[in-house]
């Protein structure tokens, strides 16, 4: 709950110490199995890559879709993370 936040309107979840492989596996079972809308995201700073992190649309179905599978895990002090 607490590895991510929200920027604009998309939900960046933190993969700072995994590998690009790592990253882009868990990005394939957001997409193939609970159809999310996920992308690679990489932070960098003065050009430098600094880690992955994956990013989620911040279309209103897709972040619908997002609430409805990880609400019933979430405590209520991070519901704000949620938009809630």
């Amino acid at each position: 709950m607490d590895d991510g936040y929200r920027a604009g309107n998309r939900v960046i979840l933190c993969t700072d110490t995994y590998t690009l492989s790592e990253v882009e596996l868990l990005i394939s079972v957001l997409t193939d199995k609970f159809s999310l809308d996920a992308k690679l995201y990489n932070r960098r700073q003065q050009g430098k890559l600094l880690c992955w992190r994956i990013a989620i649309s911040g279309k209103p179905e897709n972040l619908a879709k997002l609430r409805s599978i990880v609400l019933p895990y979430f405590i209520s002090s991070m519901l704000y993370k949620l938009g809630l």
